[in-house]
């Protein structure tokens, strides 16, 4: 009997079934296609990076109040000024130097000064015996402000007719909205300054022992500074002093030397008096210093004629 599948002999196996083809090709990377690949990534990234950045910019915020600057202002220009004051000194100069021979330059030399009203009246009548005078410095010696534009400003003058003596003169001085200056009257001689009346300071004597070391100090530091040798002036100031030497005199003596407030402690105020002889002329004259001292290892000087308690 014949085995079923079985043909001529041979044993006949059932057909298999052909496995279907898959739908997904195998991906074929190109160049292009990897270029894309790394810009994604590379934009992604710099996207994460501006949000951490953002964030740790928010938390880093200084959430306190805001520190408030404060508004620097420009101080109020004095009144009156420099400008006023130069131009006061050089309308004195001006009026008080004249030679009657040559009265025509007198006027001349004022015109720049002065408003038309008052160029009218300031012409001064010289007499038969005027002498040629003029004025060799000047100084402001006192001023009065009458409001925001308008100062009475008093020169003091020296003026050589033929002696020298010093005349004070007060010189009306006006501006106007641009700055202008003038003198918009009649200037007016002043007196001088009172003459104080002050006590002496009060002084003290120096131990034995401090009248000679520092007696012997300010000696020979008064010999360097008058005589100009600022490098020998190193050696008497103290670390972090420096004092200008003078130059052109001589130590011709030292004739007293008295403190000025406390006489203890490791400072000294001193008045010294002396005898300087310029190098030229030999004149002598008669000054006093006063001189700080202080006390390290010995004693230094560390100012001279400066302002300072006794």
């Amino acid at each position: 009997m014949a085995h079923p599948g079985r043909v001529g002999g041979a044993v006949k196996l059932p057909a298999r079934k052909p496995r279907a083809a898959s739908n997904r090709a195998p991906a074929i990377r190109t160049p292009g296609g990897l270029l894309k690949g790394v810009g994604r990534v590379v934009l992604w990234s710099l996207v994460v990076i501006l949000l951490l950045r953002g964030v740790a910019g928010v938390l880093a915020q200084d959430t306190s109040s805001p520190v408030a600057r404060p508004v620097v202002r420009a101080a109020p220009a004095v009144w009156p000024d420099d400008a006023a004051r130069s131009f006061a000194a050089d309308f004195a100069r001006a009026y008080l130097s004249w030679s009657p021979q040559h009265a025509d330059r007198y006027e001349q030399a004022l015109a720049p000064f002065v408003s038309a009203d008052v160029a009218s009246t300031i012409q001064p009548t010289f007499g038969d015996k005027a002498t040629r005078q003029e004025v060799q410095a000047t100084s402001i010696a006192r001023v009065v402000a009458l409001d925001k534009d308008h100062a009475l400003l008093t020169v003091a003058a020296a003026v050589a007719a033929p002696e020298v003596t010093t005349r004070y003169l007060t010189v009306p001085v006006a501006r106007d909205s641009a700055g202008g200056l003038v003198v918009d009257d009649l200037p007016s001689l002043a007196a001088p300054p009172a003459r104080a009346q002050v006590t002496e300071p009060e002084t003290a004597q120096l131990s034995a022992a401090d009248q000679e070391h520092i007696g012997d100090v300010l000696e020979h530091f008064l010999e360097a500074y008058l005589a100009g040798r600022s490098g020998d002036l190193a050696y008497f100031a103290p670390p972090g002093v420096r004092i200008d030497a003078l130059g052109g005199y001589e130590l011709a003596g030292m004739s007293s030397l008295v403190a000025v407030g406390p006489v203890t402690g490791d400072t000294r105020t001193v008045l010294v008096t002396v005898r300087a002889k310029d190098a030229d002329s030999r004149v002598e004259y008669p000054l006093r210093y006063r001189v700080g001292l202080v006390m390290r290892d010995r004693w230094y000087v560390a100012a001279i004629n400066a302002s300072g308690k006794g």
